[in-house]
């Protein structure tokens, strides 16, 4: 990603972005275990405390092996793709069994009965790292809405709504990365600018308005995702 320095209040990076606690760390938004090897330069980092720098990582962990898998159709460990999922399930014959006991086959489609609870947890900590990383000011409220759902299972309507692009109805935060990267149509109107931080790999999107703030990632071209809170 291209590097962005904030001129935000630095008072606002005194809090972990997470659960507001004096932030010993930083840690990178999206995890890494999401990215593919060699990692893309500049990855967003925020500040973090070092109980949430580490207690997200069996929930990172089951959510990026469970979308290996359900890209790739099997929980068959030669047959997936990414090695760090591979050498994930190798090591971790718990979450391995796990997915094999949530895979389901019939008449070749394959599903997964997915844990909701893991998969929000990890979304939900995704969506306040984007906000804290381009807004600058953190976001500590429970999420009114955790949405995620398979690309290629989307309605018309779901797509036209999650793909549009909307005008921006508040301004970031002064300094913020968010508003040195404010994208302005062509008719000088600024409007939502989705952020690419791996090409097919991983794509985010933070917009504030006056009603709500709302992310929305895009995970291996596979998933699609919309964390909101109304204000």
């Amino acid at each position: 990603m291209r590097q962005i320095k904030t001129f935000s209040d630095s008072r606002l990076d005194t809090q972990c972005a997470y659960c507001g606690d004096y932030p010993e760390n930083r840690d990178h938004v999206p995890s890494k275990i999401l990215l593919d090897e060699p990692y893309p330069e500049n990855l967003p980092v925020v500040p973090s405390c070092i109980k949430c720098n580490s207690g997200f990582s069996l929930d990172e962990a089951y959510f990026a092996s469970l979308i290996e898998c359900a890209i790739c159709g099997t929980t068959e460990i030669e047959k997936l793709s990414r090695e760090v999922i591979k050498k994930t399930l190798k090591h971790n014959s718990k979450l391995h069994s796990r997915l094999e006991k949530a895979i389901h086959i019939d008449k070749e489609i394959v599903t997964f009965k997915i844990e909701t609870d893991r998969f929000e947890n990890v979304l939900q900590k995704l969506a306040f790292g984007h906000i804290k990383y381009e807004n600058s000011e953190t976001e500590f409220n429970k999420p009114t809405q955790i949405w995620f759902k398979p690309i290629q299972l989307m309605t018309k309507e779901e797509e036209l709504y999650f793909f549009s692009i909307f005008v921006l109805q508040k301004a970031p935060e002064v300094g913020s990365r968010g508003m040195q990267r404010m994208y302005l149509n062509e008719s000088g109107v600024p409007v939502e600018n989705w952020n690419q931080v791996q090409e097919d790999v991983y794509s985010y999107l933070v917009s504030i308005s006056m009603s709500q703030s709302k992310v929305r990632l895009i995970i291996r071209n596979y998933l699609a995702c919309e964390v909101i809170w109304n204000t």
